[in-house]
């Protein structure tokens, strides 16, 4: 018998999903930059580029194995929408802040719905769900 995703899950994997698309587009943008030669730091270009993919990789990764219940996935997606509130926040003074408000808002839904008790017990986390409520 097969159970449904809960909404709290399917929202987080979202916003995952949005942030992996974001940073594919850096991937693109760096990757452009590389290839007409016109990065001022090619050195500094690739390397954010790489850690790009690496992220994009890892959060997908990540993404896929929290749906499939595994529990080991919601400690590192959790870590990155903490790393992207503290990140992102101090942007929003700058030209770009619509951009960052966006990210910094989907980073802390992200985070409330990972840290949800419906997404604790889709994991098996029994535990950390606290006592079942009657």
């Amino acid at each position: 018998m097969s159970r449904s995703r809960p909404p709290a899950l399917v929202a987080a994997v979202s916003v995952v999903v949005v942030e992996v698309l974001a940073l594919l587009g850096v991937l693109a943008l760096y990757g452009v930059e590389l290839l007409r030669g016109a990065a001022a730091d090619a050195v500094g270009a690739t390397a954010t580029a790489a850690l790009a993919a690496a992220l994009a990789t890892g959060l997908t990764l990540c993404a896929r194995a929290l749906l499939t219940g595994r529990r080991w996935a919601r400690a590192p997606l959790l870590t990155w929408q903490l790393f992207q509130v503290v990140l992102t926040a101090p942007l929003v003074t700058g030209p770009l802040w619509p951009l960052a408000v966006v990210f910094v808002l989907l980073a802390v839904a992200a985070g409330v719905c990972l840290a949800s008790r419906p997404v604790s017990v889709w994991v098996g986390d029994d535990e950390a769900a606290g006592p079942p409520v009657s």
